[in-house]
């Protein structure tokens, strides 16, 4: 039998209202609450108390409910409780693709979301999950076969709809749609993001508003624009280069990701 100390019961319980308070307090600040004015502390609840099975649950039955289906946080939670299914074993066997879902939902949240007026509630979750996602498409990019390279596509373009601010993303899919022969979807994205490239070459700063994840995308992008078409195009890889310098070539304060020196090698080497 487990036996649970009074301290700590108090302890989860004073959490938990915390949490309660502060999702509260937050949701009725912005300017908009959602369609039905409903809080979903129930949700929040269950997801706190780490009942992700019946979160997500419940959280799916708002998802079709005729008065609920166009808020925003039913979505959250269902890609909240589904990724952190995804994340424990105990749940593989009954939530095989909990990590698909998720993705999939964090998509259908931030669709809802578009003016991401629950920022404060998601972008942890959000930028965490695309911090898993970074290391599952270096992986993709590193075996580099065509399998791997669809399924990085795919990946990518998720990423980029679940975070429409991640330049980075989009860059990286351009890159990647040029690769499988999308050269349509390819020139559309890297039209998106070059007005952004050129603020940043201006502005060292901009690391102060991304990110940990939309930095590490964008340095890593910028990385693989520059490799692909180096021995293709040795200029366009330079100016490439040139739009990231101020943020990576060296120690930026406002960088969120680890320093190394990969991104100076790589733009020396165009010396």
């Amino acid at each position: 039998m487990k036996i649970v100390s009074y301290s700590n019961m108090l302890n989860k319980s004073s959490f938990l209202a915390v949490a309660i308070l502060y999702f509260t307090v937050n949701l009725f600040t912005t300017k908009v609450i959602s369609q039905t004015e409903n809080t979903y502390e129930n949700l929040l609840v269950l997801y706190v108390n780490e009942d992700f099975k019946n979160c997500f649950n419940k959280s799916l039955k708002y998802t079709v409910k005729e008065k609920t289906k166009k808020d925003p946080l039913p979505y959250l939670f269902a890609a909240k409780a589904s990724y952190e299914m995804s994340q424990d074993h105990k749940y593989t066997e009954e939530f095989p693709k909990a990590r698909k879902t998720a993705l999939s939902y964090a998509a259908k949240y931030r669709k809802k979301d578009k003016e991401y007026l629950f920022k404060e509630d998601a972008e942890e979750f959000i930028n965490d999950f695309k911090l898993n996602i970074i290391e599952e498409l270096e992986n993709y990019l590193l075996e580099g076969t065509d399998k791997t390279y669809s399924k990085a596509v795919g990946l990518t373009k998720k990423t980029c709809d679940i975070d429409p601010e991640d330049y980075g993303a989009k860059l990286l899919y351009s890159v990647l749609c040029t690769i499988t022969k999308n050269k349509t979807n390819a020139k559309e994205y890297l039209k998106i993001c070059i007005p952004k490239l050129e603020e940043y070459e201006k502005n060292k700063f901009s690391l102060k508003y991304m990110t940990e994840s939309q930095q590490s995308l964008l340095r890593y992008a910028i990385m693989e624009y520059t490799k692909y078409y180096k021995e293709k195009d040795a200029a366009k890889s330079k100016k490439m280069m040139e739009y990231g310098k101020p943020l990576y070539y060296d120690e930026n304060d406002f960088s969120k990701i680890e320093y190394n020196m990969d991104y100076k090698f790589l733009f020396d080497d165009f010396k």
